[in-house]
């Protein structure tokens, strides 16, 4: 069984390297993940991090877990402790996915912490929840709002929101914060790609395909 685990971990390690391996003219989603985000905020109503849950879809999930020790109904849980550490080491090189902006200018996100990985028996689908924290804290408006988008650069792997709360507002002050996703129709997306988009090994083909999610808070600017 130990054997089993190993030869997993090594499987689920280098998952976000073939992502993103994957040349643009060959690419195309082959792992579809579900998405949740919880903007978090400080005392002074400044967002301060990202807590993220990806929810693999059932031909991933039942291949991260084959040969998983299960009883119960329940998958190990130091097994899913490290399939958890695991994924998040390996996709701290690509910034866990993350992009974030504020007033157009990047932000500075930390390394990924709190990370769980959860099996639904229901489904058949394993998660992966993880905090994103800002290296510093920013304050949203109107006029300066703060743009989150999350996604694979070789768009071999999807991440979408789900369609029932897909975000939500946690912690401290966020009375005036609304989170608006703006999500592009994908057949529009394909046909208005350049021919480049799919030879340039350098251009980040997944990012044409991103939700992009706003936060704003207090009222509007007249």
């Amino acid at each position: 069984m130990q054997s089993s685990w190993k030869q997993f971990l090594v499987s689920l390690a280098v998952m976000g390297i073939v992502a993103l391996s994957a040349q643009p003219s060959m690419a195309h989603p082959h792992v579809f993940i579900d998405m949740k985000t919880a903007f978090r905020f400080d005392d002074e109503g400044r967002l301060e991090a990202l807590r993220i849950t990806w929810i693999f879809d059932e031909f991933y999930s039942a291949y991260a877990v084959d040969g998983a020790p299960k009883a119960n109904g329940a998958y190990d849980e130091k097994y899913l402790a490290l399939l958890a550490e695991e994924n998040l080491k390996n996709l701290a090189e690509w910034n866990y996915f993350a992009e974030v902006t504020s007033g157009g200018t990047p932000v500075e996100t930390g390394e990924a912490l709190d990370g769980l990985s959860t099996w639904n028996e229901e489904t058949g689908r394993l998660s992966l929840t993880f905090t994103l924290p800002l290296k510093v804290p920013q304050a949203a408006s109107a006029g300066t709002a703060v743009d989150v988008r999350i996604f694979d650069p070789s768009y071999y792997i999807t991440i979408d929101y789900v369609s029932d709360e897909p975000v939500s507002l946690a912690g401290g002050q966020h009375q005036g914060c609304s989170v608006a996703i703006a999500v592009p129709e994908v057949e529009q997306v394909w046909t208005s790609l350049p021919e480049s988009a799919f030879t340039n090994p350098d251009n980040r083909l997944g990012a044409n395909f991103a939700s992009t999610a706003t936060l704003n808070c207090g009222p509007e600017k007249s």
